[in-house]
């Protein structure tokens, strides 16, 4: 079921549907709700760090069981196009409202997820890492051109934006 369905919203509600929401519900029904949070928490860094800002509650799913849920694996994850470096996801990431393509604010909201800032950090981290280490091989295996490849990276994939006041990136 969609995460839309799981927050117990319609098509009409649809823009009041959040990640801290979601987290809430993963807490109080999700089977192992630590991995399954820090597995969200990973995806909203991941959608961050390659520009997909299309992560609304339909580009979310669980599997029921019967009694429990548990998270399907991630879809229609897409780089979206932008021209500029601000981006803002579709659903607010901290209870305090923030929504925006940012690091630095996904640490800040850590605790929701049931993480340590330093456990965020290293999500974080690693995802930086492996985008940065693999990009050119997921390039080669998507079959990009040399101008697909300069269009995407640092504008949706690895936008400075992104980057602005994380603790190893503070520019």
């Amino acid at each position: 079921m969609s995460a839309l369905t799981i927050l117990q919203l319609d098509e009409m509600m649809a823009r009041y549907a959040t990640y801290h929401g979601l987290a809430d519900v993963v807490r109080a029904r999700f089977t192992r709700p630590k991995d399954a949070l820090r597995e969200l928490f990973s995806r909203i860094v991941f959608n961050i760090c390659v520009g997909n800002t299309d992560d609304h509650a339909r580009n979310h799913a669980a599997f029921w069981d019967g009694s429990q849920l548990g998270l399907t694996p991630a879809y229609d994850i897409c780089p979206q196009a932008r021209t500029g470096g601000e981006a803002a996801q579709a659903m607010e990431i901290g209870r305090d409202g923030f929504r925006r393509s940012q690091l630095a604010g996904c640490v800040r909201a850590a605790e929701t997820y049931l993480l340590t800032p330093s456990e965020a950090e290293e999500i974080i981290d690693h995802q930086l890492d492996v985008i940065n280490a693999q990009w050119s091989d997921a390039a080669d295996v998507a079959r990009l051109t040399e101008a697909e490849r300069l269009a995407l990276w640092g504008r949706q994939i690895l936008n400075p934006f992104v980057l602005q006041g994380y603790r190893s990136h503070p520019a």
